[in-house]
This record gives structure tokens, sequence and C-alpha cells, in this order.
């Protein structure tokens, strides 16, 4: 199969992406939104999270797609949804 380029199949392209953080406890944490829908968001305007996140992970660096571990979000926010 000369010529033929493999792509990996697992990794995801975020596109339009807005990336949201917030410090607590110490530790960054960081979502991926649709940049228009963040602002309606916070205005109120948009009521279903669904429509604002690209995906539902909760990231230590979205760039990277460094996830954040189980164990700090149940630390940090006492919950891990």
């Amino acid at each position: 199969m000369k010529g033929k380029i493999f792509q990996p199949s697992t990794k995801i392209q975020l596109t339009n992406v807005s990336v949201v953080r917030l410090r607590k406890g110490g530790k960054r944490f960081e979502v991926a939104c649709y940049k228009n829908k963040v602002s309606e968001w916070r205005t109120g305007v948009e009521k279903d999270i669904d429509e604002v996140l690209q995906i539902h992970q909760v990231y230590v660096n979205v760039s990277k797609g460094q996830v954040a571990k189980t164990e700090e979000l149940t630390k940090c926010f006492k919950t891990e949804d």
C-alpha cells in the first residue's frame, strides 16, 4: 500500500473551540465549548449545556488532550460530574 496515509481513528478534531478555564483547589480545569454559545450561556440565552459543550469531558489541558483525573475532580468539586 504505497502512498496511503493512515490517520489515527481515536483523534477528536475540535473546531470553532473556545476553552473555558476554572482554577479551583490550586488546580486548573478546562472544558471545550463552542465560541458563539459561551456568551449566550453566560447571558442566560442558552439554557442547554449540551449545546454549549463540544465534548463532555473535563481536561487539565484541552489542546494536549490531557483529561483531568477522577481523583482531582472529586477532591476539588466533591463529585465526578
